[in-house]
Order: C-alpha cells, then sequence, then structure tokens
C-alpha cells in the first residue's frame, strides 16, 4: 500500500473484517483468496498506517439495560475555549455518552446518549447539559425506531 492508497484486495479485507472483526487470519485469507501469510502481512500493514484503528464488540443497549437511544442537540453561552476545553472533558467522562460531535450550523453539538429511562436522561441534563458548563440550550430526540445503524464505511 502506497500512500494509503487501498486496491481492491484491502477493500475486500476491510468489508470482511468490518462484517466480522473476529474473522481468524486463515478464514479471512480464505475468504479473500491469499496466502495467510499475505493475509496478515496486509492486515498489519492496514493496523500499522490507521486505516484500521481498533476492533470492538458491538453491544446489544437494550439487553443491556440501555433501552433509550437519544440525540441531543446543543448550543453554547458563548465562544469560551476553557468551557468548550471543560464540556469536551466532561463527556469523555459520560459513559451514556456514545458519541459527541461539534457542529458548524444551528447547533454546536449533537450528543448520542444511550440511557436506562427519562429519569437518567433528566439527571444527566440536570448536571452536565447545563449553564455552569457553558451551555445556553439543548433539543432532545428519543429515537423510537431504529431502521439502519451500522459502523461499516462504503468501500
Amino acid at each position: 500500500m502506497k500512500n494509503n492508497q487501498l486496491d481492491n484486495i484491502d477493500r475486500r479485507i476491510l468489508r470482511a473484517l468490518q462484517q466480522n472483526a473476529r474473522l481468524a487470519n486463515n478464514e479471512l485469507a480464505q475468504q479473500i483468496g491469499l496466502s495467510c501469510s499475505a493475509c496478515l502481512r496486509r492486515v498489519s500493514i492496514l493496523e500499522e498506517n490507521g486505516i484500521i484503528e481498533r476492533y470492538a464488540a458491538i453491544c446489544n443497549a437494550e439487553k443491556l439495560h440501555y433501552p433509550l437511544m437519544i440525540y441531543v442537540f446543543g448550543s453554547f453561552l458563548e465562544q469560551d475555549y476553557k468551557m468548550r476545553e471543560r464540556f469536551i472533558f466532561e463527556m469523555k467522562l459520560l459513559p451514556q455518552v456514545s458519541a459527541c460531535h461539534l457542529l458548524s450550523g444551528d447547533w454546536d453539538f449533537i450528543l448520542k446518549m444511550h440511557v436506562q429511562n427519562l429519569h437518567e436522561f433528566h439527571q444527566i441534563q440536570k448536571n452536565y447539559l447545563n449553564k455552569e458548563i457553558g451551555i445556553e440550550k439543548i433539543k432532545s430526540n428519543i429515537i423510537v425506531k431504529t431502521i439502519k445503524d451500522t459502523t461499516e464505511l462504503p468501500l
């Protein structure tokens, strides 16, 4: 792989691993049509170049008693760097926040949260999504049905 240019084989490896990261190297090699050593070498290069960042287990939120997924849009009070850094620090620590993005446009940030119930969300809102941390306003949306939720990127 030169300059992070992916060829067809790299893309096939990535597609297979995105669908099942637990594939043993021999299974992956057979699926892709490579020798085991060539497959292992390519996966290692993808890891070394940061194209494969990590491997993870995707858990079922409902079975772990986190049935509510909530998206929270928010605006900051002002453009205070220290307050923004505090917000970022706090969001990284909250286990209920599975994604946090700073935005351009009408809202300054969006959070994806998994909570056990509305009471838990209200407590987080009261303790962490307030003026003390530099937040002016928030808007929350509860997900009622998920149509598609994937970690796979198009390759």
